[in-house]
């Protein structure tokens, strides 16, 4: 073999030999390269050969030896065996919740290749077994209906069915799947997310119903509300007990529920033990949305909200609730600045804004009402308390909107939340008079305040659109109200609406509105069964902020538009918002003798020495809606000790028994009830079931009967009426009844229930699921109906 020197040859002059040299080298550099490009597929598996540069196809060889030099093309080995692989995490893919939260899976999947799709997996994905299982895995999942960490099998069964055909056309089998739990992106403790360039309005209208909302809508008689509606999405808003305002728009603004929130009356004790005074911001235990927000540095403007005395400090400015009040006559003292605004220094310039009601024009309150001329003597002294209380409405809207507005243009705020409560005060004022005519009303009283609840909406439609001027682009608007108001056939007759312990809440009706429009909501959305509690999760979401996962509400993610979701996707927390610490906790308001005099006329609240009680049974009321029943028996009984005629509170403690399981105990509870008209429309039908259920169906058919004859309109009844004649087998009236209820209530589900149950007993299993489905869109809390239409699609043997 010729040495190293011989094959180079002699030295010569130039660059002859450093070529040869180089050309040398260059030739062992392209053999080593060839040669670590040989590779073996084994017999178990297949490879998938693509180029890195060229954009050519990818094929797959069979097993054996294959060139591939390096760099310029890449081999890719697919086992041909089933391997296990894990299902794409909330990271990897871009799935959305109907509230909008980002989720991926926890599991893996067993998958094989088929013989006959190898082909097809080289040429979509390289032979990338896991880019096809993302890519079907997210196909697969969208639309589920999520609800919860852990799928249903309901939802498992679907996305198996998905995932495996959508695997099937890409040529690779699902042997096995393994689906733990689904995988949320989600914040950790403590973490803030930056703020979107969101700038939202809340308007809170109190008492708003879409009962007396909707002919004047088909009126066009709201033409601000109406441009809102077609351009986003309205619905039912379901709301909470106990049917308070102060209680419910605390939970609004907090996000918790009355138990957390801690605020659950109109007044509360003053710290000094001196007596009672409206609730304050120091009853709240837990900081607000427009707090939480401060905080990460939005601008925020809250006027006339709730229980929001003495005023937090803010990045903006707060507005409280005891600037302009308007229950009924109450006027605070203007010269006392304390708590009224943060900043403080802004009282000087709001005080300028308010209106008084002695100098809301008489033609303006004449066109609210019919008959003669308000400067006549031809008004009775109880129809001028009324008109004036109206003025008072008057002229709180307008210094709450003057306010508002005012103040945005010295400010900037992000979020600004507005709460008018006119709509709720003039319909407590002037409902019964309106149509349809109650036995109770006069014709006179009929003819000059029938009118009145709908000329409001008219003039809250009007302060609507001040507040929107300014705020159509870019704008997100929402709408809401606590809770509606009776309005039709089944208004109590019984219960006055502004006279009476307790008589406040029995008009309330547990649907309020919503309404939502702007840039990040859906023109075409749906929002599915929205509860009260849902505002402020989406309020925060909205701003691209987590959710403590405590929180009993979900983000209406629905309602937002994907590009939004997909850019700050809903995130939820483990740890909860800490209040900041309360400033001036023990102020005290001059003015609180007047308001609770106020409050008492009205039947907000009862007198000095049943106000404790109250507070009691709104404590009760909220622990028996978690389902706390020991505790709200407590506070039942301990308020029965100072008040033992108080028929709500036999009421409450009736229906806790009855819950517990103590019928007998509860038959009682509701007997002593019956000793106050008041008491009658629940305690009479609770009673009747309870007597039925034991076998005494013809004393519950009594007692039914006599409550009907003094609240003949009352849809619970005539339910009730119809189990009662079901139990004893008189079917035909039972549906009678039923049929009554339904048509007394749109929203009453059990009616409907019931109906669809009798139709199902005579194997009409198509009638039966109508009625079903008629429960649930009435009621979509209404759990029983949801149970009744599994049963139908269980007796077709539709199991799934």
């Amino acid at each position: 073999m010729p040495a190293l020197a011989e094959l180079l040859g002699p030295p010569r002059a130039g660059w002859g030999r450093p070529l040869r040299w180089g050309l040398l080298v260059s030739v062992a550099l392209v053999a080593l390269w060839v040669g670590s490009g040989v590779r073996q597929v084994p017999a178990s598996a297949f490879g998938v050969v693509e180029s890195r540069w060229l954009p050519l196809a990818a094929r797959w060889i069979g097993p054996g030896w294959v060139l591939v030099p390096p760099g310029a093309w890449r081999l890719r080995i697919v086992q041909r065996a089933p391997k296990q692989w894990l299902l794409p995490e909330a990271d990897a893919v871009v799935l959305l919740t109907a509230d909008g939260r980002r989720f991926g899976f926890r599991g893996w999947a067993t998958l094989e290749p088929e013989p006959d799709g190898m082909g097809r997996i080289a040429q979509s994905f390289a032979g990338d077994i896991a880019a096809v299982l993302r890519i079907v895995a997210e196909e697969s999942a969208r639309g589920l209906d999520i609800r919860g960490e852990r799928p249903t099998p309901p939802v498992r069964h679907r996305f198996e069915t998905a995932l495996a055909r959508g695997l099937g056309e890409r040529g690779i089998r699902l042997v096995r799947l393994e689906l733990d739990a689904f995988d949320f992106l989600d914040a950790a403790r403590g973490e803030l997310f930056p703020v979107p360039e969101t700038k939202l309005l809340v308007i809170g209208l109190d008492g708003a119903d879409w009962e007396i909302l909707d002919p004047l809508l088909a009126q066009d008689r709201l033409p601000n509300l109406q441009r809102l509606i077609r351009g986003g999405i309205r619905a039912r808003l379901l709301s909470i007990s106990p049917l308070l305002s102060p209680v419910i728009w605390t939970s609004i603004a907090t996000g918790v529920e009355p138990m957390r929130h801690g605020v659950l009356d109109f007044l509360v004790a003053n710290s000094d033990g001196s007596g009672r005074q409206p609730v304050t911001s120091a009853q709240r235990k837990v900081p607000t949305v427009w707090e939480i927000l401060s905080r990460v540095g939005v601008e925020v403007g809250v006027v006339g909200w709730w229980a929001s005395w003495p005023a937090d400090p803010v990045r903006g400015y707060l507005v409280s609730d005891r600037l302009a009040y308007q229950l009924f006559g109450f006027r605070t003292d203007a010269d006392d600045a304390r708590g009224k605004t943060w900043p403080p220094e802004l009282y000087a310039s709001v005080r300028t804004w308010i209106a008084d009601p002695r100098n809301v024009a008489p033609d303006r309150v004449q066109g609210f009402v019919d008959g003669p001329a308000l400067a006549t003597s031809d008004w009775t002294a109880g129809e001028r308390e009324r008109i004036d209380d109206l003025r008072t409405a008057l002229a709180s809207g307008d210094t709450y909107t003057r306010v508002a507005t005012e103040l945005r243009t010295r400010f900037e705020p992000r979020l600004e939340m507005v709460y008018l409560e006119g709509t709720d005060t003039v319909a407590h004022l002037f409902m019964p008079f309106r149509p349809p005519r109650q036995g109770s009303i006069s014709e006179r009283g009929r003819g000059r305040f029938g009118v009145v609840v709908d000329r409001y909406y008219v003039e809250a439609d009007r302060l609507v659109g001040r507040l929107l001027e300014g705020r159509e682009d870019g704008w997100t608007v929402l709408v809401i109200s606590d809770h509606g108001f009776a309005s039709d056939a089944t208004r109590p007759v019984t219960s006055d609406s502004r006279i009476g312990h307790g008589a406040a809440a029995d008009w309330h009706r547990k649907y309020g509105v919503l309404m939502l429009s702007g840039p990040a909501i859906r023109m075409d959305g749906v929002v599915e069964e929205p509860r009260v509690y849902d505002i402020a999760p989406t309020i925060l979401a909205l701003f691209g902020q987590p959710i403590p996962r405590s929180w009993p509400g979900r983000v209406l993610g629905e309602a937002l538009t994907p590009e939004f979701l997909s850019r700050h996707p809903v995130r939820y927390r483990d740890d909860e918002f800490e209040r900041a610490p309360i400033i001036d906790a023990g102020i005290g308001d001059p003015g609180a003798a007047e308001l609770i005099a106020k409050l008492e006329n009205l039947g907000y609240v009862g007198s000095a020495g049943e106000r404790a009680v109250s507070s009691r049974n709104n404590a009760a009321v909220a622990l028996l809606a978690e389902g706390k029943f020991e505790e709200a028996e407590r506070e039942l009984r301990a308020g029965l000790d100072e008040s033992p005629n108080s028929p709500m509170l036999w009421v409450n403690l009736g229906l806790c028994l009855r819950l517990a399981g103590r019928p007998e105990e509860a038959a009682a509870a509701f007997e002593n009830a019956l000793a106050a008209p008041v008491g009658w429309r629940v305690a009479a039908g609770q009673l009747a079931l309870l007597r039925a259920e034991s076998g005494r169906t013809e004393d519950a058919l009594r007692v039914v009967r006599e409550a009907l004859t003094r609240e003949p309109n009352a849809s619970e009844l005539h339910d009730v009426l119809g189990q009662i004649l079901f139990i004893r087998k008189e079917s035909a009236a039972a549906e009678a009844a039923w049929r009554r209820a339904a048509e007394l209530d749109p929203s009453s589900a059990s009616p409907r229930n019931h109906l669809g149950a009798a139709v199902r007993e005579r194997k009409d299993l198509d009638a039966a699921e109508a009625w079903f489905r008629a429960a649930i869109e009435a009621d979509p809390a209404f759990l029983g109906a949801y149970n009744n239409l599994a049963l139908v699609h269980q007796e077709r043997g539709e199991r799934q």
